[in-house]
């Protein structure tokens, strides 16, 4: 692959341009699809599939069509990162494209086992998958799809749809409880491919997993092109073969329609009180102050904003509230700083709501597509669209069949013209990823430095730690070190790490949720499940290690612990992420497990407040509530000084100076309140 075409972004352009044309949101009537409810005749067609927009392999269907009914059959085959997913489905249908069987398979080089079957009699549906059987009834529109992939299913369930008058809600199963999804024409996208016009018609799939899918179908019910986030995950994405080059078209077109959803929902949340715009002020009167810098906590408090920054913050005694301010009644609780997510992956606008209901004001991007998260980040920062503000770092990889992400670099020229490329988008950082070669990790980070960007990432596998930090490398992602923190080699390392000024992101929480023991029930250390979506529970829930036992997953998490507690006595910045873990609930955990590793409460926050800030550079902006700071704070029901797990009680939360009841947006979400 030539180094133009791996830098290259073209949706970016098209976002907001003309290149690409989408009309009214409405299905047209003279599509074949929409026309016919019969069989259909015989398809056969190639899918490209990408993973965070790198290409990772193929999905090849095809349908056959008759007067018995309708069968797909699919074979999905992809490696993302070494690993592979080979996944083969049979779907059969009646003419209607009404569900009888589906049987999912799923394949090693040397074994293959059905994973998934489902049978369909009537109003009755037997399960089996995961081992288990299960018997469901079925109400009058329902639908059979195992999750996301193969990608194929969603043509089918769009084309029963449209066959069956456009339900408000369908069921679908397989298993557990039936979940209610909905299907939506959202409107066409013309486009020019191999010399000719094609329409395409555009729908969103919502409920099957959390958040909205989006689903094209040509003019003859072929399946041209799907994109999914995963429902809290990483983005994966089909297009027919034929259509590779419209990828990217299809990605600014599913993004504005995404960013459509949000500004519908940011707009039926109500304000509390605004402090935006020349001469706007609201007062916070009656808290506990808590302003992050380590002072100590001021009771019955006034925090005074004005036009998005604040303008007093300290005891009542001292701080006046000024002649037509708009004052918030908050005693009884406690103020304290905006949180931050500092390794998240902001790939589905749900996430952007869901982190300011749980009191997160800013969030590190750490890897996505730029034709998503660009757009994404200016409706939230100019637009006013509900979420936090976003800080980018710009992943990027070697190359080769297991390279992640769609930005690749193998030579240090290729590395440079990478980093000048995210630096143009406004990206602060550059993310390094595993594959990257020495030289190209000193070409990319003496890039980045010399432009201003600092530098974070996983260890790329031909450096060590001490080394990629040599290398110009500011802050480490995850955790990559391991061993008794009273050994002499462990403390070498630490005091270099310190000596270095290397910053660690350890996503303490991510690695206890992935690695825990499936005999422990996520609710054990992660109450916020209860709240969650049951699409989303139901993904967060299976989550952990079977062939674990508690007491050893335990250990494990000591040890996590331990090396955490070295760092910071020695005085290495932490600062908190969460990576793909339950949406804003994560970040709480991850201050948690910093006050168990030892740090005091206060210390743990500012591990998501005002350490976060000043490892960015925006300490004079952020981070503490100090007055001429941007007013990023949140409205606790308890003081977290007191017990960490009170961080939990988010009542209120300021961005921008706009306030707003984190119950509101929780319930626009679709989440379930948190008790206070």
């Amino acid at each position: 692959m030539p180094p133009a075409s791996r830098l290259r972004h073209p949706a970016l352009a098209l976002f907001f341009g003309a290149a690409l044309a989408a009309s009214a949101i409405a299905t047209p009537a003279a599509s074949l699809h929409a026309q016919r409810a019969g069989a259909p005749r015989t398809i056969a067609d190639t899918l490209r599939i990408y993973y965070v927009g790198y290409p990772v392999g193929y999905e090849r269907y095809e349908i056959a069509g008759g007067a018995g009914g309708v069968t797909l059959t699919t074979e999905l085959d992809y490696t993302d990162r070494a690993r592979r997913t080979h996944v083969k489905a049979t779907l059969r249908m009646a003419p209607d494209w009404t569900p009888g069987q589906l049987e999912i398979t799923r394949l090693t080089d040397t074994s293959s086992r059905v994973e998934t079957r489902i049978d369909v009699r009537g109003r009755e549906a037997m399960v089996f998958a995961r081992g288990d059987s299960t018997r469901v009834a079925l109400p009058g529109a329902a639908f059979a799809i195992a999750g996301t992939t193969p990608t194929a299913q969603h043509l089918a369930l769009v084309r029963y749809w449209l066959a069956h008058g456009r339900p408000a809600t369908l069921a679908v199963i397989p298993g557990g409880p039936v979940n209610a999804v909905t299907v939506e024409a959202r409107g066409r996208d013309t486009l020019a491919a191999g010399g000719r016009r094609m329409v395409l018609d555009r729908y969103a799939v919502d409920g099957l997993v959390w958040g909205r899918e989006t689903v094209w179908l040509d003019g003859e019910g072929r399946l041209a092109g799907f994109i999914t986030a995963g429902g809290g995950g990483l983005t994966l994405s089909a297009v027919r073969q034929a259509l590779d080059s419209l990828r990217p078209r299809l990605v600014a077109s599913a993004t504005r329609d995404r960013l459509a959803d949000l500004a519908r929902l940011s707009r039926s949340v109500p304000v509390v009180a605004a402090a935006r715009g020349a001469g706007a002020t609201v007062a916070l009167a009656g808290a506990t102050l808590v302003d992050g810098t380590g002072r100590d906590a001021i009771p019955d408090a006034v925090v005074v904003v004005r036009g998005g920054r604040i303008v007093a913050a300290g005891a009542r005694a001292s701080v006046a509230i000024p002649s037509g301010a708009r004052t918030v009644d908050v005693r009884g609780k406690t103020i304290a700083p905006g949180l931050w997510d500092m390794h998240a992956h902001l790939m589905q606008v749900e996430w952007a709501p869901v982190y300011l209901a749980a009191g997160v004001t800013t969030a590190r991007d750490m890897g996505n597509e730029v034709d998503f998260i660009v757009p994404f980040r200016r409706a939230v920062d100019s637009v006013g669209s509900l979420g936090p503000r976003m800080l980018l770092a710009g992943l990027i990889d070697g190359g080769g069949p297991n390279a992640f992400g769609a930005v690749n670099a193998e030579t240090p020229e290729e590395g440079r013209a990478a980093v000048r490329m995210y630096h143009a988008l406004g990206f602060e950082q550059m993310k390094l990823y595993t594959l990257l070669k020495p030289d190209v990790v000193g070409a990319i980070t003496a890039e980045a430095h010399e432009l201003g960007m600092t530098v974070t990432g996983h260890v790329p596998r031909a450096l060590t730690l001490l080394a990629a930090v040599d290398s110009g490398m500011d802050q480490i992602a995850h955790l990559p070190i391991q061993g008794n923190p009273a050994s002499d080699s462990l403390r070498s390392l630490i005091d270099s790490l310190k000596a270095h000024g290397t910053v660690i992101d350890p996503t303490a929480s991510w690695g206890e949720l992935l690695q825990h023991s499936t005999a422990e029930p996520v609710a054990a250390f992660q109450p916020g499940v209860a709240y969650l979506p049951p699409i989303l529970a139901q993904r967060i829930t299976r989550m952990g290690a079977a062939n674990l036992d508690t007491a050893t997953a335990h250990a494990r998490l000591g040890r996590t612990l331990a090396v955490l507690r070295a760092l910071h006595a020695a005085g290495v910045p932490v600062v908190a992420g969460t990576d793909e873990g339950v949406p804003g609930f994560s970040v709480y955990r991850e201050i948690e497990l910093y006050a168990r590793a030892g740090f005091t409460p206060a210390e743990a926050m500012q591990a998501a407040s005002g350490t976060s800030a000043r490892v960015m550079g925006l300490e004079r902006d952020v981070g503490t509530l100090e007055p001429g700071k941007r007013a990023d704070l949140i409205v606790l029901d308890a003081n977290p000084l007191e017990a960490i797990a009170n961080i939990r009680t988010v009542r209120m939360v300021m961005t921008r100076g706009v306030l707003y009841r984190s119950a509101d947006i929780w319930k626009a979400a679709g989440f379930g309140v948190p008790r206070q």
